[in-house]
Parts: C-alpha cells; structure tokens; sequence
C-alpha cells in the first residue's frame, strides 16, 4: 500500500505536464483555420480600399484580393477579458489593377482574432484610436468568411 501512495503525487505530476504540453502544443487553443486569417486580411484590405476610393471619388473597379498568405507566428492573449489569437505573417495581392511588381511585393499582417457565440463565428479585434491616457480599446467585427452561408448567398 506505501507504493502506491508514493506513485499518486508522481501521476498528479506527470498529468499536470502533460496538460502544460498539450496547451503549448496549441489543442487547447488552436491556431485559427487558414481561411479566418484570408478572411481577417481580406476583410482589412477591403476596408482600406473602399476609404482609398471615397477619398479619390473613383469608381472601384476590379478590387485587388489576398493571396499566398504565409504565416509566421501566432499565440494566445487575452483582450478584454477574453482569448484572442494574435497572428502574425506575410501575404501578396492578386487580381485588381495590379502592376507586377505590386503583385510581388510581399505585405506583413498582424491580426486579433476571438472566437465568436458559435464555434464556426470568429471576430476580427482592432485597436480604437482612443485620446491620450485613455486605455487601448478594441472594435469586434464579425469575419465574413468566403462559402459561409448567409441570408444574400443561399446554399
């Protein structure tokens, strides 16, 4: 009976490390599926043109869209009280009226993203520009995610 009382504090050990392992390893929080962080980018580029053509009065015309997205980092925060997902990496832009070496240059991304009510929903976090002193704060925006299932794309 003294064996098995001295493996108890041993096994307690091991299961707790073996917890740590699996939250380093990303089960517990997984990095976001590829096509979340394409929609984040893409979600942000479109933002940025759509306030490019009001301010040049143009007419868009064929929008440039995300493409070879790498990327390079990402790991868990908290922001506003919940988990976020920080990912960092490259992309390049395809389509649009493009010049080949606009096509080639390689663009860095940094994107927060939380998880939304349902599992599927995710939300896109960015910093508000607040006053001096204030503290940082964060604007959610649902993800519209290419293939999702909406009220205007039925099926």
């Amino acid at each position: 009976m003294g064996t098995m009382a001295s493996i108890r504090p041993i096994r307690s050990v091991l299961i707790g490390m073996l917890c740590l392992s699996l939250l380093g390893c990303g089960l517990i929080n997984p990095r976001p599926p590829r096509a979340v962080v394409e929609g984040a980018i893409a979600q942000k580029l479109s933002q940025t043109q759509a306030v490019l053509y009001r301010q040049f009065a143009a007419a868009p015309t064929d929008r440039a869209q995300v493409g070879r997205i790498r990327i390079t980092d990402h790991h868990w925060t908290e922001i506003a009280g919940q988990p976020t997902a920080e990912v960092a990496g490259t992309y390049h832009l395809k389509g649009g009226n493009l010049t080949n070496a606009q096509r080639s240059q390689t663009r860095e991304f940094d994107v927060y993203l939380q998880r939304g009510a349902t599992k599927d929903q995710w939300l896109l976090l960015e910093p508000v520009s607040a006053q001096s002193g204030d503290a940082l704060k964060w604007q959610a925006t649902p993800l519209l995610i290419a293939g999702e299932d909406r009220p205007d794309n039925p099926g």
